[in-house]
């Protein structure tokens, strides 16, 4: 039997507890794939030696050789998550980002691994898109900001743990490597990776307890959206997207650019090897993003309740301008605990700004164009983001202060301005964020 829009309206959602248990399942699976996306930002060292490449060839591994796949890929697995079950598809991408990681352990150049880390990208790219659609579907709207802020804690915790688990492997296998069954003695750069890789199949058995969730707020016009029907809906509310859209992949250039060379930074700058910095850097990024995502989450579903206008927008407001300043101020400190105290606050405030956006995109889209709305987001950050951020850093330090020894003022140079334009679009976009809001809530 079909189920008609209302009926579907109408359905209750599953239990708290059960929902509760998708979203912790889907966090650790997200948390995983954090895990290689972060790790070559403490191996700079020992990969530049191993390949004899430059910041820039470098920052293309960290950046667009991932980016460029999981972004582009992005674009049709969006529409078929608003098709599909969504379930399989994350499945599915898990198996292939977990082998393409561990290809990148036992690379043999450094176009394999540029290859390697485009196909971590392609796996990756279904991941975000499913994971925020069936949230949507098994949380009530009420209680939606605080449950996708709850996932989104998994990129944080992701990213520190990354950083955690690198700078632990790096202290602990002895400079000359260690020797592994099959493949003989391994540098500490490689086995990395080949641990990034080994939790991929326990958590594909874990996903096969998920349960594909009725989809919900699909409006009076339940069928599957065309991407013509796509385009126009955000043609006709372009004065929200263009906004909501970009400031989080600005967010996403500084986040990205200012922690891909962080323990870099403090490598150089204060002579502090990543084993340790990787640590210190790991626990930070960890206790911030986790607190930062957690209080954005509470500020976006009380000040929604409280019927403020656009709630949900304000918060990536409030996270922008407690980051701004600190991003850029933090990579100038004259001692490493000054700079790991402002690093920590300026994460603090870059983590409420960024688990905003998928609560807003959620808020402001009907159903049966979510999918294609995050993957849209993704694409936007993912090449400004993932791929321009740490490069752009590179490209300043390499081609401007031609100099490795001043990287701090590199990443500075490239957090300022990007951050300043991040703030005009939230100021601005409040105002049409609501009204896109009100006009979708009417029409559902």
């Amino acid at each position: 039997m079909q189920i008609l829009p209302r009926q579907r309206l109408a359905a209750p959602y599953p239990s708290l507890g059960y929902a509760a248990w998708v979203i912790g399942v889907l966090f650790l699976v997200t948390l995983f794939s954090q895990l290689d996306r972060q790790l070559p930002a403490l191996l700079v060292r020992p990969i530049r030696a191993e390949f004899q490449i430059s910041d820039t060839a470098f920052s293309l591994l960290q950046g667009y050789a991932f980016s460029i796949c999981y972004t582009l890929m992005g674009l049709p697995l969006g529409r078929l998550v608003d098709r599909a079950v969504r379930r399989n598809l994350i499945v599915w991408g898990l198996l292939f980002w977990t082998v393409m990681t561990a290809v990148s352990g036992v690379a043999g150049s450094y176009a394999v691994l540029f290859l390697a880390r485009m196909g971590v990208g392609v796996g990756e790219a279904v991941l975000a898109p499913a994971a925020y659609s069936i949230i949507a579907d098994y949380v009530a709207p009420e209680r939606r900001g605080r449950a996708l802020a709850f996932y989104y804690t998994s990129l944080a915790v992701g990213s520190g743990a990354s950083m955690l688990l690198g700078g632990w492997l790096l202290g602990a296998i002895p400079k000359t490597g260690m020797a592994l069954p099959l493949l003989g003695t391994l540098p500490a750069w490689r086995i990395c990776f080949l641990a990034a890789a080994a939790p991929g199949i326990v958590l594909g058995v874990l996903l096969f307890t998920v349960r594909e969730p009725l989809r919900r707020e699909q409006g009076t016009k339940a069928q599957q959206s065309t991407v013509g029907e796509f385009v126009a809906f955000l043609k006709q509310h372009r004065a929200t997207f263009a906004r909501l859209l970009t400031y989080p992949a600005l967010l996403a250039m500084i986040g990205y650019g200012m922690l891909s060379w962080a323990p870099a930074l403090f490598d150089r700058r204060f002579h502090m090897p990543a084993s340790r910095a990787g640590i210190v850097l790991g626990a930070i990024i960890a206790a911030a993003g986790l607190g930062g995502t957690l209080i954005g989450g509470h500020l976006s579903d009380r000040w929604l309740r409280m019927r403020v206008p656009a709630a949900r927008f304000k918060v990536a407001l409030v996270g922008t301008l407690v980051c701004a300043p600190l991003a850029a101020l933090w990579p100038l400190a004259n001692e490493a605990t000054t700079a790991f105290v402002l690093l920590g606050c300026s994460v603090l405030g870059l983590s409420i700004a960024q688990s905003a956006a998928p609560a807003c995109i959620q808020e402001v889209c009907p159903n049966n164009l979510r999918g294609q709305a995050i993957s849209v987001y993704l694409l936007i950050a993912g090449l400004l983001g993932i791929g321009l951020g740490p490069t752009l850093v590179a490209l300043v330090s390499d081609r401007i202060f031609h100099d490795d020894a001043m990287l701090h003022w590199a990443i500075s140079a490239t957090v300022l301005p990007t951050a300043l334009v991040a703030l005009w679009l939230c100021w601005t976009g409040l105002r049409p964020f609501e009204a896109t809001r009100e006009r979708v809530r009417g029409d559902a």
